[in-house]
């Protein structure tokens, strides 16, 4: 059976997913994804060996771009994150979904994520509540 409802807890390098029922009285823990990638500086990425997933053939690859890398990683943790959300949706396991997050990396998961799971999205918050111990975030969120 389904829960009621999936809670995303995310900033560009870690997030938290919670399932609740209906009555959401306490908040499971489901998951907790971290890209490491995301914490590091543009300067320390482009250090590393090559990407083969990084830029394009049309255009200038992004991590030769100011901050290009770094940018780069944020949307692969969005898509990520957007990837987990179908395949929950597609397991039946959850039916109504809250997405919090900073401003900017909430743009783009709201890019990433399906039409489908956007369907079910109920709520999606501007803020960065990825370092609020798990026990808070009911009095941060409202879910009614």
């Amino acid at each position: 059976m389904a829960d009621a409802l999936w809670i995303l807890v995310a900033n560009a390098s870690r997030a938290r997913l919670f399932s609740t029922d209906e009555r959401a009285e306490r908040w499971d823990l489901r998951e907790e994804l971290f890209h490491e990638e995301s914490r590091q500086r543009s300067g320390e990425l482009l250090n590393q060996p090559d990407n083969p997933n990084a830029g394009t053939l049309r255009k200038p690859l992004a991590e030769n771009q100011p901050n290009g890398r770094q940018s780069l990683e944020h949307d692969r943790f969005a898509q990520q994150l957007a990837e987990r959300l179908e395949r929950g949706l597609n397991e039946q396991a959850y039916e109504r979904l809250v997405i919090a997050a900073p401003p900017e990396f909430l743009g783009r998961l709201r890019k990433a994520i399906s039409k489908r799971v956007h369907q079910h999205l109920m709520l999606d918050m501007r803020a960065d509540f990825s370092n609020i111990p798990a026990q808070e975030l009911p009095e941060r969120i409202p879910l009614s």
